[in-house]
C-alpha cells in the first residue's frame, strides 16, 4: 500500500479529516509533527514521523518511503513559506511522486487579494516551477469558506460535532448574534455574489479521492461543497435555525474604506476585509473540479443546516 504524508496531520481539523477519510482508501497514512517538548499522541495505528521543518536532513529522512506528501501545516508568519519549501525540496529529493502545499482556502486569484494569504501563493509558484522541471507532480486545493462556519451559535455537543475541531469565531455569517445577522459584500451594480462553501470532513474526503488520480498536472484541483448566493443562503439560515436575519449590505467602497483605518499590524482583521473585498469581486466561488472528476457526494448548506441546527 502506498504511502502518504500529512504534514500538520495531528491537527483536529483538516488534519483529522484527511485520516479519518482515508479510512476507506488504499493508502498508508504517516503523520509529520514538528518536535516538541509535548508531542501529541498518534491516533491509533497510524504513524507519526516527528521532524524538524528547518533541517532538510529531517526531513528527507522523515519521506524516504513516502509516495505523496500532503501538507495541511498552519504556522502564521514568514516561516510558512520557508517550511514549505523545505517540505517540497526534501520531497523531491526523497523520491516523492506528488507533493500538496497547504492551501484549502480561496483559488490563486482571490488569494493574490489578501495579504495573510499571499505566501500560499508564493510558495504555489515554487511548486509549479519544479513541477514544469520534471521534479516532481503537484496540485493545490482550494475549497471556499469552510461550511462549519454555519455551525456557530448552534451551541452545546451538537456545534462541536458540527464544527469538525473548527475553533475559529464567525466570518460574514453571524448566527451567533442578537440579532443574527450576514454581512454581504456586494458587487459594483449593487448584486449579491455567490459563494462557495465546503465542509471539513469533505475536504477529507475530496483530497483522498484525488490520490486516486493517475496525474495532478501541477493544477488547482478545487472543491465545491455547495456554491449558492448569498440571498439562498440567508433563506436557508432563516428556515433551520428558525431566527430572524439581519442583512448588512456592504460595498466594495466601503470596505476599501474600512481597510484603510485598520492598522496594518492587525492582520487578521485585515484579511477579514480583504477577503469580503475580493468576495465582492466575485473571488468567493471555487469551480468544483474535483466533483467532476471524483465520487463524492459532498454536504449541501440546506442538508448541513437542517441536519445540525434543527
Amino acid at each position: 500500500m502506498p504511502k502518504v504524508a500529512i504534514a500538520g496531520g495531528s491537527s483536529p481539523t483538516l488534519g483529522a479529516s484527511i485520516l479519518a477519510a482515508l479510512n476507506t482508501h488504499k493508502w498508508t497514512p504517516v503523520i509529520l509533527s514538528r518536535q516538541t517538548n509535548n508531542p501529541k499522541p498518534s491516533p491509533p495505528g497510524i504513524e507519526t514521523r516527528y521532524v524538524d521543518y528547518t533541517s532538510h536532513t529531517s526531513l528527507v529522512a522523515a519521506l524516504k518511503d513516502i509516495d505523496t506528501v500532503l501538507s495541511v501545516v498552519l504556522i502564521p508568519g514568514p516561516e510558512t513559506i520557508t517550511y514549505q519549501l523545505n517540505l517540497l525540496n526534501a520531497a523531491i529529493e526523497a523520491g516523492c511522486r506528488r507533493f500538496a502545499p497547504s492551501e484549502f482556502a480561496m483559488c490563486e486569484r482571490a488569494q493574490a487579494q489578501v495579504d495573510l494569504l499571499q505566501p500560499k501563493n508564493i510558495v504555489w509558484e515554487a511548486v509549479k516551477a519544479k513541477v514544469e522541471e520534471g521534479l516532481i507532480d503537484a496540485a493545490r486545493f482550494p475549497c471556499g469558506m469552510f461550511m462549519n462556519y454555519l455551525a456557530i451559535g448552534i451551541g452545546g455537543e451538537q456545534e462541536k460535532v458540527a464544527r469538525a475541531g473548527f475553533a475559529e469565531g464567525a466570518f460574514l455569517v453571524h448566527l451567533d448574534a442578537e440579532p443574527a445577522y450576514v454581512v454581504v459584500p456586494v458587487r459594483a451594480d449593487g448584486s449579491a455574489p455567490s459563494l462557495t462553501l465546503t465542509d471539513i470532513r469533505d475536504v477529507g474526503r475530496f483530497v483522498a479521492a484525488a490520490l486516486e488520480m493517475e496525474e495532478w498536472g501541477g493544477r488547482e484541483l478545487g472543491m465545491a461543497g455547495d456554491t449558492l448566493g448569498f440571498e439562498e443562503l440567508i433563506r436557508l439560515c432563516e428556515r433551520y435555525t428558525g431566527k430572524k436575519v439581519e442583512v448588512r449590505r456592504v460595498t466594495l467602497q466601503q470596505l476599501e474604506d474600512r481597510l484603510k483605518e485598520i492598522p496594518d499590524g492587525d492582520m487578521l482583521k485585515r484579511m477579514d476585509c480583504q477577503i469580503a473585498m475580493a468576495c465582492a469581486r466575485d473571488g468567493s466561488v471555487v469551480p468544483g473540479v474535483l466533483n467532476e472528476v471524483c465520487n463524492v457526494q459532498p454536504v449541501k448548506v440546506e442538508e448541513f443546516l437542517r441536519k445540525y441546527w434543527r
